[in-house]
């Protein structure tokens, strides 16, 4: 078996431009939000969204504005301002970033939830507004849609219209929405805290559950399965719990998805995502034929690199060398080098958000862990991290600052309406910026390390692609085979879920039944669908990237991309980025860089350099 790189090599980032020093505050700067907690405009800024709530309800409430042009264009802009003003999220963004970066602030927790429960019971006020204008008949609805009047808000009033036909009375909108963390949540929590509470011993420790799974990713090679067996028999024991929890939270979903009038489980999330249900079939297809095809032979690589007929499922992800280390410095010059390259203006933005204390960087006692970005109209965009000087922070940092890149160039160029964004593409702006950083870190290293990271981002392909889709075609399974019978077993939801790891994994990977327990604690399978906008946004900014390291002349159509916030459907962003997503050959050609890497990959594991 080949041994890992016995010598950590320091890597020194050599930018490709001199650029001046830019200060970089490393923990947020509330102040750009209140003075404190105790700050009177905190109170002025909730009263003052609760009365703009109320006082749109009393002005329009019971108004002509569905028969009246002028009228519905006046309610329109009104609705747009509310939308688009910061004060009416300033508060609760403020205590929610606060009890990110503390837990333990009891204070801003409880005001957050107070301050959440009164801007809800408000805003509910105004639920009437687009139930009202879904009400529209059809015949009307196409006349509106070519009033050059309404021009600006022709999209806004055409997603709504298509929503409507799914819409409830007000009175039900609102039990249904009252209901809902009653119903599935409080399912999920159940299961979640089940499992934080169960613990293994590990190496005469106590471990809970939860550090038990993300502990197999440092275990030895030969380890790991013995680990696993261990977490396994946790998992099973709780799996009457699960079985009950899948089998409600399908079921309420089945429920309500009837009773809207949506054809298929997945109908609601694709409308949602301002997608086709035909692009999605095609991702669909293309992953699970050609996709498939190349995780297999993967794994099957991987197995044969470690000496091994197969690997066992806990083995799948088994690195073949030490996480190159960079530090947090590097990680800063590389990214401005990425940022200006593509648009001076996104290296202008990271720089101002580094001076001014919007990217919060360490982890630290108390502090919430993973990583986001938090954006609103007219205020800080926020970035969260918990970096630890690996090239996987690096990765992060790109990934969330793509986001924030994302959401400044959307709220630039787009109204209150139409500055946010898809998940789908929201993943695909990501997710690109993560790989033009990758190629710019790659380039500067040697050999071997060439192949650890090169095996990194075959793994974060996989995962993020034929990993996300298999969850997505089990998730597919599990609904209809709990319509269909009523209700599946914790048995038979493993089973179900161990048929389609199977699916992308291949003979590389030995699956024994009991594998299939993932199920217990894998969220993605309790989230409606969501998982395929991680694929889908990945294999986009594959080919984007592609045409980037062609073409440097396609930034422009980058930015183009980035500036369309939500203003048009997903399919249409596309198009203006000359990416036609209603063609298999597109998502085909998006595989063509993993599929290349795990050529590459091959060939460097063939040459035995690390034996």
């Amino acid at each position: 078996m080949p041994s890992k790189n016995p010598k950590k090599k320091s890597f020194k980032y050599t930018p490709a431009v001199s650029r001046k020093p830019v200060t970089m505050k490393e923990s947020w700067d509330f102040s750009l939000y209140y003075k404190s907690d105790k700050d009177p405009q905190i109170e002025k800024d909730v009263a003052s969204t609760e009365a703009a709530y109320r006082a749109f309800a009393k002005k329009w409430r019971g108004k002509a504005f569905t028969t009246n042009v002028s009228l519905l264009l006046a309610a329109l802009k009104e609705s747009e301002a509310m939308a688009g003003n910061p004060t009416y999220s300033r508060a609760t963004r403020y205590f929610w970033l606060r009890s990110c970066v503390d837990t333990k602030d009891t204070n801003a927790v409880k005001q957050l939830s107070l301050i959440q429960n009164r801007l809800r019971k408000a805003s509910d006020e105004t639920l009437f507004f687009p139930l009202e204008l879904g009400k529209i008949p059809k015949s009307t609805q196409k006349t509106l849609l070519r009033d050059p009047k309404l021009a600006p808000y022709h999209y806004y009033l055409e997603r709504l219209f298509v929503g409507a036909a799914h819409h409830l009375t007000e009175a039900e909108e609102k039990i249904v929405s009252l209901k809902s963390r009653q119903a599935s949540g409080r399912w999920v929590d159940m299961t979640d805290k089940i499992i934080t509470d169960r613990h293994i011993t590990w190496k005469g420790k106590r471990v809970a559950l939860p550090e038990a799974i993300e502990l197999i990713n440092v275990q030895k090679f030969a380890e790991k399965p013995k680990l696993w067996k261990l977490i396994v028999e946790e998992l099973k024991q709780i799996g009457e719990v699960a079985e009950h929890e899948m089998n409600a939270i399908v079921t309420d979903a089945r429920t309500e998805d009837d009773v809207r009038g949506y054809k298929h489980p997945y109908s609601a999330t694709v409308q949602s995502y301002q997608d086709t249900e035909e692009a999605l079939m095609t991702l669909r297809e293309v992953v699970g034929k050609k996709g498939f095809a190349l995780s297999r032979k993967f794994y099957e690589i991987k197995a044969a690199y470690h000496g091994v007929p197969h690997l066992d499922y806990s083995q799948r992800n088994e690195s073949i060398g030490e996480d190159v280390k960079i530090s947090y410095a590097d990680a800063v010059a590389i990214c401005r080098d990425v940022f200006y390259d593509v648009h001076p203006r996104y290296g202008e933005l990271f720089d101002t958000m580094l001076s001014k204390g919007q990217i919060d960087v360490w982890p630290r006692s108390g502090k919430s862990g993973g990583a986001f970005m938090s954006a609103q109209s007219g205020q800080p965009i926020n970035v969260f991290l918990n970096h630890v000087t690996d090239f996987k922070s690096l990765e992060t940092l790109a990934h969330e600052m793509g986001h924030a890149i994302h959401a400044r160039r959307s709220m630039d160029g787009q109204s209150p309406f139409y500055d946010g964004h898809s998940i789908v593409t929201a993943e695909t702006a990501s997710t690109l910026f993560e790989n033009l950083v990758f190629d710019a870190v790659y380039a500067q290293m040697d050999e071997h390390t060439q192949f650890v990271l090169l095996h990194d981002r075959i793994l974060r392909d996989i995962s993020t692609i034929q990993r996300q889709i298999a969850f997505f075609n089990t998730e597919l399974d599990i609904h209809e085979s709990v319509m269909r019978e009523g209700g599946l077993t914790s048995e038979e939801y493993a089973t179900l879920t161990n048929k389609h790891l199977a699916a992308y994994l291949g003979k590389g990977v030995k699956l024994t039944p009991d594998d299939g327990y993932t199920y217990v604690y894998v969220s993605h399978l309790r989230m409606g669908f969501y998982t395929y906008s991680y694929a889908y946004g990945l294999m986009m900014s594959s080919i984007m990237a592609a045409r980037f390291r062609a073409d440097r002349a396609y930034g422009a159509k980058i930015d183009q991309f980035l500036t369309s916030g939500e203003s048009k459907l997903i399919k249409d962003i596309y198009k203006d980025a000359g990416i036609d997503t209603t063609k298999a050959t597109t998502f085909e050609a998006a595989l063509t860089k993993l599929e290349e890497d795990i050529k590459t990959f091959q060939k460097l594991a063939k040459k035995k350099l690390w034996t």
